[in-house]
């Protein structure tokens, strides 16, 4: 007797995977896409005495999520931002579009 399969309705998302290699790479342009993926903090003095200003990073953004060293999943729109921004520093990226369970 054949066993009966049973269909599963699953909502995916659709997400891009990036996946990038700094490793060989200057220390500025690595320190460049730190900065971005991680945010950064800058501290200046003023009048009132030392004040701290928080820039986010790409992983602060919804939907954006970090996965392993150097591989991040996102939207697609955050992904050609990303993408396009290591391709000016000339840094070897790939990017793999993938759905998820949502």
């Amino acid at each position: 007797m054949k066993e009966q399969e049973t269909r599963v309705t699953v909502t995916a998302l659709e997400r891009t995977l990036v996946s990038y290699d700094v490793h060989a790479r200057r220390r500025t342009e690595c320190s460049l896409v730190q900065q971005h993926v991680f945010g950064r903090t800058v501290s200046k003095m003023t009048h009132q005495g030392r004040k701290r200003y928080r820039y986010p990073g790409l992983i602060a953004k919804a939907g954006v999520e970090r996965l392993g060293q150097s591989v991040l999943m996102m939207r697609e729109e955050e992904a050609e931002t990303f993408t396009r921004f290591l391709a000016e520093l000339k840094i070897p990226y790939r990017r793999e579009r993938i759905w998820v369970e949502g």
